[in-house]
């Protein structure tokens, strides 16, 4: 079955096992080329406050991402998750500001302060799959649709080039990104 066919879960899971396929340096050379993208873009140099996703082994890599930011003096806000799978933005100043998890990633410990989200300049969105109408597939919790409409920020979804599918399946309630940076382009989506 093609991909552009498929459910998202039956998507979902295909593309978990290619991702899973990938080799540490194919890995490692992807993560480099987007973060350089991420890095040169214009929505990412304009913004004071980014919210970025505290990326896992398997996930575009962001830690270079925060570092840089950080580094630059941006205001730096990852996910806290709540009860309700609601997401709070709370800032660090340092990776060691990450003192709690949920599922097993690091986020930002109680003492770190909570930000409102008409503040962000920028989220970094994670992004299993996307398409070039800025439709993403992401892990299934729902987590950055109830998320994203609470700001007007640039929506930066971060994809492997091999995962920008010609359509993604996507629901009314499923939130768009206005950009997809993979390693090899930068994909403006045209609204209208």
């Amino acid at each position: 079955m093609a991909l552009d066919t498929m459910d998202k879960a039956s998507l979902r899971r295909e593309l978990l096992r290619q991702r899973k396929q990938t080799t540490p340096a194919e890995k490692a050379a992807t993560d480099r080329a987007i973060t350089e993208n991420v890095l040169q873009s214009e929505p990412y140099r304009r913004s004071r406050t980014l919210f970025v996703y505290y990326s896992t082994a398997d996930e575009i890599d962001t830690h270079a991402i925060i570092a840089d930011a950080l580094q630059r003096g941006k205001r730096v806000c990852l996910p806290k998750c709540l009860p309700g799978h609601i997401m709070q933005p709370r800032a660090i100043t340092s990776e060691g500001d990450l003192t709690e998890e949920t599922f097993g990633i690091p986020e930002p410990g109680a003492h770190c302060t909570a930000v409102p989200p008409d503040e962000i300049d920028l989220c970094l969105v994670p992004a299993l799959a996307c398409d070039k109408t800025g439709a993403r597939l992401g892990y299934g919790g729902g987590f950055y649709d109830r998320f994203l409409p609470q700001t007007s920020a640039c929506r930066m979804a971060l994809c492997a080039q091999a995962r920008l599918l010609e359509q993604v399946p996507a629901e009314p309630h499923d939130i768009r990104c206005g950009c997809i940076i993979t390693e090899q382009e930068v994909v403006q989506v045209h609204e209208g």
